[in-house]
């Protein structure tokens, strides 16, 4: 009898320690699937406007009567991906190094400095344009 109960016990054990292996495993998988996600998540940014910087003519007045040479205005691209640049512009754009484009966030992007490299992604609807920054 008490040769019976211990080999139950151990038997259990044995189960036991079956499931927690198990548990383990479809974790440690989970876990390290996990971060590749995340950061992928993190390295889209979704676009919130598109400029276009428009130089103006000398002698240009703002409505405080401060002279300005350009603005800001809202323009659209043509459907399709890019491979562009970008770097911190005036305020909270971003310009897209190279062209008179500048681009504003849904979300706070953050430093990009001199430049961050990445993929420009416009589709037809204005609401799933995105930028997927690059790693360095």
């Amino acid at each position: 009898m008490l040769q019976e109960r211990r080999s139950k016990v151990i038997f259990e054990g044995f189960l036991i320690n079956e499931k927690m292996k198990v548990i383990l495993f479809l974790t440690s998988i989970i876990l390290a699937i996990m971060p590749g996600r995340t950061e992928l998540l993190q390295d889209e940014f979704y676009i919130d406007e598109i400029y276009a910087k428009v130089e103006l003519e000398s002698g240009t007045l703002d409505e405080d009567g401060d002279d300005i040479s350009f603005v800001f205005q809202p323009t659209s691209l043509k459907t399709g991906e890019y491979n562009i640049k970008i770097a911190d512009g005036p305020g909270d754009l971003y310009e897209v190094i190279g062209t008179d484009y500048f681009l504003s966030f849904r979300s706070n992007y953050g430093y990009a400095g001199y430049g961050d490299e990445g993929i420009l992604i416009i589709t037809a609807n204005s609401y799933s344009r995105k930028f997927i920054k690059l790693e360095d």
